[in-house]
């Protein structure tokens, strides 16, 4: 199995790529959850601001053969990271060998809400800032509105991550 949780910042996808993993484990499954804001940071050794698209593609390339690898090792992979545009599927999607399926999620948030949970979290840089954060959720919204059909859709500012959970987990089971 190999879930990718996708939505614009702030949205909760790391929060609930790891709650989704734990939950596989408690029910008895071998999971991993994969974070693509990681895997640009480990071919970004100076830590500069994320905007290299170039290492943008390497790093979905590289979360691929690790989730891939993961996969067939029969651990349930849970993947977290940007994935709204078609282009930033592919780039993941291609580096996947060929019997490997990913279900995306996409989870939706307003600016408003984007915006307090960012500020809140002392550990985010960049995306505190309003003027940045408006800008990538005016970027993202058309990409989040348009999402596959066969996404499934979260809205994190409706539901508690216990819910989302539930919902991913019952989804993901109708697989």
């Amino acid at each position: 199995m190999l879930l990718v949780i996708t939505g614009p910042i702030a949205s909760g996808k790391s929060t609930l790529a790891r709650a989704v993993a734990h939950d596989f484990e408690l029910r008895g499954r071998q999971a991993a959850a994969v974070d693509l804001d990681l895997t640009y940071e480990m071919l970004d050794p100076v830590r500069a601001p994320k905007t290299d698209q170039a290492k943008w593609t390497q790093a979905r390339g590289i979360a691929a053969r690790l989730a891939a690898a993961l996969v067939e090792d029969g651990v349930a992979v849970v993947v977290e990271g940007e994935f709204l545009t078609p282009a930033d599927r592919a780039e993941f999607t291609e580096a996947l060998p060929s019997g490997i399926e990913p279900r995306f999620v996409t989870l939706r948030l307003s600016y408003e809400l984007a915006l307090q949970r960012a500020r809140d979290d002392p550990t985010r840089g960049l995306s505190r800032d309003p003027v940045f954060l408006r800008s990538h959720y005016e970027a993202t919204t058309q990409a989040v509105r348009d999402a596959p059909p066969t996404d499934l859709a979260i809205d994190t500012g409706e539901i508690g991550i216990a819910e989302a959970v539930r919902v991913v987990a019952e989804w993901s089971r109708l697989a």
